[in-house]
This record gives structure tokens, C-alpha cells and sequence, in this order.
């Protein structure tokens, strides 16, 4: 009988952590993502976090489900969109120095290797600043 108790409280026990959070509990706080600490101890909080605030990466983005900004993106950001990889990313900046800001995201078609697929691959993970 005691084997059969010890074995039903270890059960409950190894199922309680799943029932629990089942049930929110209303204490689980909605953030803002933003970049937090220098690297190399840098993280990705909460804004009003302690720490001081940094932009976030190209990469950090693209994880978050955020667009990257053609306009003001590094090479190194932008290598981080699917379909745009670290070669490419610098012919993108290459051709935003020598031609101007891209001004909407079907702009980035001018970059010599950017065709239809590749565009539609990389859409949603790209915009630009409006003017």
C-alpha cells in the first residue's frame, strides 16, 4: 500500500509543473523587446529594464519577428534576412551608399542578385524609415 501512495505522489508531483501552467497566474508581464547591455554581457530585455538601452541586431530582429530597416541596416544586419546572405548584404549597402536610401522595400529589386524569389523570400523580414 505504501509503495502504491509513494508512486501516486510521484506522479502528481512530476505532473503538477504542467498543470500549473496551464492556468496563467496574471503575474506574467507583456514587454516591449529591446536591446539591453554591451556586448560582450548584452541581452535582449525589456524596455524600463536595468542596463543601459541598445539597438537591437539585424539577427535579434529577424528572431523577434521584426522587419529589418533597408535604409539604416549594417551589412551584418542585413545578412541576417532570410534569402540575403553576408555577400549580398554588403552589395546592398554597396549600391544604398552609392544610389541613395531604397525609399520602399520592392527598391531592394535594383541590387544586382535580387530577383523575384529572392525578394519575396526576403519581404517580410524587411521595410524602410519613410522619409
Amino acid at each position: 500500500m505504501h509503495q502504491r501512495l509513494a508512486l501516486a505522489a510521484v506522479v502528481v508531483a512530476a505532473l503538477l509543473p504542467t498543470g500549473i501552467r496551464k492556468f496563467p497566474s496574471g503575474t506574467r508581464r507583456e514587454c516591449e523587446p529591446e536591446g539591453r547591455g554591451t556586448p560582450p554581457r548584452h541581452w535582449i530585455g525589456c524596455r524600463g529594464d536595468p542596463g543601459p538601452a541598445r539597438p537591437l541586431t539585424g539577427l535579434e530582429l529577424v528572431l523577434l519577428g521584426r522587419p529589418v530597416d533597408l535604409d539604416r541596416a549594417s551589412a551584418e544586419d542585413l545578412a541576417a534576412v532570410p534569402g540575403i546572405g553576408p555577400g549580398l548584404a554588403a552589395e546592398v549597402v554597396r549600391d544604398r551608399e552609392e544610389r541613395g536610401p531604397f525609399g520602399k522595400p520592392d527598391a531592394l529589386r535594383r541590387v544586382r542578385g535580387i530577383g523575384p524569389a529572392r525578394m519575396e523570400r526576403a519581404r517580410p523580414w524587411i521595410r524602410t524609415t519613410p522619409p
